[in-house]
């Protein structure tokens, strides 16, 4: 692989403060008396990558991202755009600053009590961000976790001074983030000494200019049914126009206030749904989009200089110009998360708040390779040393700790379980059966099991029909072992692949069909598929791909899921795995048992807009995590060299299994 040698100081240099407009936008400023600059850093999706990663280039195992070398390159720019004469700069994070993981259990987040630091809190209150956008991993464990996450921002003058925004959530009703809202909802930075940290939108003052600048947000509108932040609700979530709508309102307060400068900082988890938001929205000047991990690169800088060497190709420009409701020709930037990327731009607004220019060879994401032997031999010149105070208070600390803890072996595999999500051409969690999502699944079965005569439960008999069924978006790494190959399997490994608080629930008595339609919901994916897709146990499920997917509303309120509003026709056939029949030909057979679901509470609750098993009303919840289910599943395994061994002659298990569901045409 040719790599280009070329710095990002040389390229810095070579721009000396020379502003370029784009095609895009009209190239009227000059350095006269009233404009305004802005560097705008900015990343999303670190998702608790606290610790350096590794990419394997021509051989030479490359370390990358880690919180500690991103501080590195945030001071490094930020300190360039500051000794800029006259210049602001503005520092952001897009959402998804932690993520359910190994890494993220550190934490105990879901012990209310735990007095254990947020890893996550204070590397990234280190890092001096402005605001922060919040995405939807941010509600994994729910409000009281992120109640106690914002708070471990305290600074050595035990106050919290990084605001937290969203400009379409309802915080009052949570009784653990309603004390931190600030007055009318809007957070000024430069007042920031308390806890009062959370609103709907932000004014960012800059210490070193004073120039002011209204910051709006917003967050997916699906966050109901694919996270936990009730009782925070989504609002104006019917569609984009609501949402606009709801933040259109808070620009023109904005603006009343003599705010004309506006950046929208959003995590709408694509940049597809990001454009369609700012083509409907007039005022925006700025946009950065979180939750899509969107690669973007600046067409007019080496591809050497600005992404990680082996990286994927850009997915498209940076920044993309966006046209808003207005005619105004909107930059829009984002980049891959991980903390393997900061993101730059620099633009300048005129009298009237208007971007009019923006720096087209400063305005590029910058990627975080650490200095090393391996760095050099790839001539990677902007390599940096990582912050020496994150790595002693976050990243060493967990390696010595918690995480060396996690990483002793409890169970080996002579078998790689296929868990990575999958798509139209690969096959997946989320899109096929496989023989992770059936040890997932089986695992359920076998804690109902062991568990059913404590909590009052009668045993899985011919008369009570017990079935399981996970949801592949709660399986989150690509293969067990982790490694790709077979062999020793740690709890590291586990709490990765099923890293959420999602606790075993029995959903008893589902009639034929209830049975129909909550399989209806799993087969509505299309090929390239989703996270409600359903790994079965007990059962075998067949769907058809000509048949209507089942269509279902954005919840509203306090629900977790949606109005049904299509039924769907997909479903051919449910057949538990003693022959009964539940669904034959499409139709639920009238003489079918009613049958009891374990799933994990996530599930049961409605996630993944499963309305059928929201209003269930007969739910008993175990109390153990979906990962403890599967700890005590891989210990009932025959020993061998003194590990629990799932056996390599095990066929439920086989590298290609077709056994529990079916995709007909």
């Amino acid at each position: 692989m040719k790599v280009n040698r070329i710095s990002i100081a040389a390229v810095v240099a070579m721009s000396a403060g020379a502003l370029i407009a784009s095609s895009a936008i009209v190239n009227t400023a000059s350095a006269s008396e009233g404009n305004v600059t802005l560097t705008l850093l900015h990343n999303n999706d670190g998702e608790s990558a606290l610790l350096p990663q590794t990419v394997t280039v021509n051989g030479t195992a490359l370390g990358t991202g880690s919180a500690a070398a991103f501080k590195t390159v945030l001071d490094r720019e930020r300190a360039r755009a500051k000794a800029i004469r006259g210049n602001s700069v503005f520092a952001t994070y897009a959402g998804d600053s932690f993520l359910a993981s190994n890494i993220l259990i550190c934490s105990e987040p879901s012990n209310p009590t735990s007095t254990a630091p947020v890893w996550d809190a204070i590397a990234q209150q280190k890092m001096g961000y402005d605001v922060h956008a919040l995405g939807n991993h941010e509600f994994d464990y729910g409000p009281a976790f992120l109640a106690r996450y914002i708070k471990a921002y305290r600074t050595t003058s035990d106050v919290v001074d990084q605001p937290f925004i969203s400009g379409n959530l309802n915080f009052a009703p949570s009784n653990a983030l309603s004390p931190l809202l600030a007055k009318g909802g809007v957070v000024d930075t430069t007042t920031v000494t308390n806890q009062k940290v959370v609103g709907a939108s932000a004014i960012f003052t800059d210490p070193q200019t004073g120039n002011k600048f209204g910051i709006v947000s917003a967050i997916t509108p699906t966050l109901q049914s694919i996270s936990s932040p009730l009782p925070v609700q989504v609002v104006a979530s019917t569609d984009l126009d609501a949402l606009a709508a709801q933040l259109q309102k808070q620009i023109n307060a904005f603006e009343k206030q003599g705010l004309n400068r506006i950046i929208m900082v959003s995590h709408m988890q694509s940049i597809s749904v990001d454009t369609a938001l700012i083509q409907r929205l007039r005022g925006v000047d700025i946009a950065v989009a979180g939750g899509g991990d969107d690669l973007l690169a600046n067409p007019d800088i080496p591809n050497g200089v600005q992404l990680l060497p082996g990286a994927n190709a850009p997915v498209g420009k940076y920044p993309t110009m966006v046209t808003a409701r207005n005619a105004v020709e909107v930059p829009m930037v984002t980049t891959a998360g991980n903390y393997q990327y900061l993101g730059r731009l620099d633009v300048t607004f005129d009298k009237a708040g208007k971007v009019v220019t923006y720096n087209q060879k400063t305005s590029f994401p910058r990627r975080v390779v650490i200095k090393s032997d391996a760095s050099a031999a790839l001539g990677v010149t902007d390599a940096v040393v990582p912050n020496p105070q994150i790595v002693k208070d976050v990243q060493t600390p967990l390696e010595t700790g918690c995480l060396a803890g996690q990483k002793v072996p409890f169970a080996s595999s002579q078998i790689v379980f296929n868990t990575q999500r999958g798509s139209a051409t690969t096959p997946g969690v989320r899109t096929v059966e496989t023989n992770g999502g059936n040890l997932v699944a089986d695992a359920f079965m076998n804690s109902y099991s062991q568990r059913a005569a404590a909590a009052g439960l009668p045993a899985n008999s011919a008369t009570n029909r017990v079935v399981a069924a996970t949801n592949g978006g709660g399986i989150r790494i690509n293969s067990l072992p982790e490694t790709g190959v077979a062999g020793p399997i740690s709890r590291a490994m586990t709490f990765s692949l099923l890293p959420f608080d999602n606790r075993l629930t029995v959903v008893q008595d589902l009639t034929a069909t209830q049975l129909k339609s909550i399989f209806e919901r799993s087969c509505s994916i299309s090929t390239s598929g989703g996270g409600q897709f359903l790994q079965t146990a007990g059962m075998k499920v067949t769907c058809s791909r000509s048949g209507t997917a089942q269509v279902i509303s954005t919840p509203v309120g306090n629900a977790t899921a949606g109005t049904i509003t299509t039924e769907g026709t997909r479903v051919r056939s449910i057949i538990l795995d003693d022959g009964t029949a539940i669904v034959q030909n499409g139709v639920p057979v009238a003489t079918a048992p009613v049958v009891d679901v374990v799933t994990n509470s996530f599930t049961a609750s409605g996630g993944d807009n499963y309305a059928a098993f929201e209003s269930a009303p007969l739910k008993v919840n175990f109390g153990i995590s979906y990962e403890q289910t599967l700890f005590d599943y891989l210990n009932t395994f025959p020993s061998v060299s003194g590990l629990p061994t799932v056996p390599s002659s095990d066929a439920r298990y086989a590298p290609t299994v077709n056994s529990r569901f079916f995709w007909v045409s």
